[in-house]
């Protein structure tokens, strides 16, 4: 697997936090209660804490496959980056200075 990978593109917009929650596949994910997918997907954008509970989950959400743990960053696009083994010149064209 690459180490830096989109998961969802910005024209999903508001939709990419329920987009993540309908589309990931929970086996892998670690560092999250799974039940915070569940209210993403039940509540939709018009839940008043849709907001809250995306933060939580891009700050604490890892997926963990093929011995590579990937973080979520989202910059408009949602990402999946594997910090331990993506390059400098990967993460700098990503993020910018880190």
């Amino acid at each position: 697997m690459e180490s830096i990978i989109l998961f969802a593109d910005s024209n999903r917009g508001i939709y990419i936090p329920q987009h993540f929650a309908e589309s990931v596949e929970r086996e892998f994910v670690q560092g999250i209660d799974l039940s915070l997918l569940d209210e993403l997907i039940e509540h939709g954008i018009e839940y008043e804490y849709y907001w809250d509970i995306w933060t939580e989950v891009l700050d604490n959400c890892k997926l963990v496959k093929d011995g590579k743990t990937y973080s979520l960053h989202q910059d408009g696009d949602l990402w999946l980056i594997d910090y331990d083994n993506a390059s400098e010149d990967e993460l700098q064209n990503l993020l910018g200075d880190f």
